[in-house]
């Protein structure tokens, strides 16, 4: 058996997560949590949202009440800036409140 270079752990799970082509689904699910996380005033993002969904660039939440969904609306810009910050990286490209 041939030895190899040693690479760190970190080298090991990104070259296994790259070879399983698992980028995309980790991506979504860092995107859908920070979203959970966000609070505009004293509302919790996650709590009002029902369905979301992450596609080429575009997150699309579906937010329960017409109420805060008309609040958000007018915060759309501010929110996915917010967004692409905590996920340091410029993924979301589009916010859709449905």
């Amino acid at each position: 058996m041939k030895r190899e270079a040693t690479r760190s752990l970190g080298e090991v799970i990104a070259a296994y997560v790259q070879e399983s082509h698992l980028e995309e689904g980790l991506l979504q699910t860092r995107i859908f949590a920070a979203w959970d996380r966000m609070t505009v005033g004293s509302v919790v993002l996650g709590s009002c949202t029902s369905h979301r969904t992450f596609r080429d660039g575009v997150l699309t939440c579906r937010i329960r009440s017409s109420v805060i969904r008309s609040h958000l609306q007018f915060q759309a810009e501010a929110l996915r800036i917010r967004l692409n910050a905590e996920l340091e990286g410029e993924y979301v490209k589009q916010l859709k409140l449905t």
